[in-house]
This record gives structure tokens, sequence and C-alpha cells, in this order.
């Protein structure tokens, strides 16, 4: 099984988007492909949220409960929104949770919330919580001034730790720019990362289409060279 954990340079940097189109992608190959969203703020009663998103991307067959287990109304960092909730984060539930969904998975796909160092609780962290599930880290950036110092900074973070990054995706986000940073960054990238692939994402005209995800989906490919051959199996089989 591939265990990849999505994290950001930033919060609103596409993470959602782009876990999605690489659930979608790998769904569509007929791989059992499972998501998890630990923990998501800033989502009240009746709001699915990033979670939903991730769920319908992998055939819309998983729980809510397990695929998310702790949702917070508060747009806030999950210490400070669980604390406003008067909620204790168990680090325990997360890990059965994880264990319940990667029974059936091929593929796992954990979307952090914010960047790698965003606190969980007083001592855990997502960088933490990655290297818990011996999770891959795949690096998501808007490509904007100012992503060479988030990126950098975010892969010294990790590999500090021994965390292994499998991937940096740098968004166009929802137009295409001419500026000559934006322009600059992807070259300037790959030189400062060799070995670890550098991918431009392109914008996505309908991101909750599953067909437009998974098409889009295509452009992660050099993330999981591994699943793209057809598998044996449907896309329906072995969903909990």
């Amino acid at each position: 099984m591939i265990r990849l954990g999505v994290t950001g340079t930033d919060t609103g940097v596409g993470k959602t988007t782009i876990a999605a189109a690489l659930i979608a992608r790998v769904h569509a190959l007929g791989r059992r492909v499972v998501p998890m969203k630990p923990v998501e703020t800033g989502v009240g009663p009746g709001d699915g949220g990033d979670a939903a998103r991730l769920i319908a991307a992998a055939g819309g067959k998983h729980s809510l409960a397990d695929v998310s287990p702790y949702r917070l109304a508060e747009p806030l960092a999950p210490t400070v929104a669980s604390r406003q909730a008067g909620i204790t984060l168990a680090i325990e539930q997360l890990d059965h949770a994880f264990g319940r969904l990667s029974t059936h998975a091929e593929l796992m796909v954990v979307e952090g919330a914010g960047g790698l160092l965003v606190p969980i609780t007083r001592d855990v962290s997502f960088r933490t919580l990655f290297r818990r599930w011996n999770l891959e880290v795949i690096i998501v950036a808007l490509n904007r001034l100012g992503v060479l110092n988030h990126v950098l900074l975010t892969v010294e973070a990790a590999t500090n730790v021994g965390l292994t990054v499998r991937g940096i995706v740098l968004n166009s986000g929802v137009t295409v720019s001419t500026d000559r940073a934006v322009v600059s960054n992807l070259g300037e990238l790959k030189g400062h990362v060799p070995g670890i692939p550098v991918i431009p994402f392109s914008p996505i005209a309908n991101g909750d289409s599953q067909v437009t995800l998974a098409e889009a989906g295509v452009q992660l490919d050099p993330l999981i060279p591994d699943l793209l051959s057809p598998s044996a199996g449907g896309a329906e089989d072995g969903c909990p």
C-alpha cells in the first residue's frame, strides 16, 4: 500500500483540489484509493466540507465519520478550534480510523490542514502524524512570489525528521499569470530540490466534477507511477 500525506505551504493553496484530483485519477484507474482528512475545521452541522469532496472523488462509498473523525466549527488551527469547542483531540482515535480505512486501500491519501507544522494538539502536529503513519509527503504550493522560500522550508521541515517528500505540486490557481516570478518558479524549484519531482498543475474549470477532477489528475501521474497500470479488480472492490 502507498501512503501519502498531502500538506501545503500555507492555507488556501489548493491542497483539497490536488488531493481530490489525485484520488479521482486513481479511482478512475480501478484502484482502491481511500481518502482521509483527520481533522477539519470551519465546518458546521450538515457541512461536508473538504472531507466530503475527497469522499466523492473516491467514489462516495466511505464513511464521513472515519474519513474525518474530528470536525470543528471554528475556522482556526485544530488546537484553537478544539479548545473553543471544549473538545480534546485524541490521537488514538485518529489511529483507529486510519487503521480501519487503510485495511481496504491500495493508496491512502491523507490531507492535512494548513501546513506541515500546524498543531493538532499541544504536542502533536501534522508532521508528527505523518511520521506516525509512515506517510510520504506531497507538498502543495501556490505559484506566486515567495513560493521558493515556503517550499524549501517545508521540504526541510519534512526531511529533518526523516519524512520522504514524494513530490511538490506547483498549483497555478484559478488563473494563469505571466508575472516573471511565477513564470520562473518551476525551473528554480527543480534546481533546488534535485531528486524530488516538481509538477506544475493547471487550473480546473469545475473542481466538483468527478470527470474533470480525474482528467486533471493525469497531471499528477508522476506521483503514482506504480499505480498507473489498471488493476485486475474494479474500483468498487474493497471499499469499506
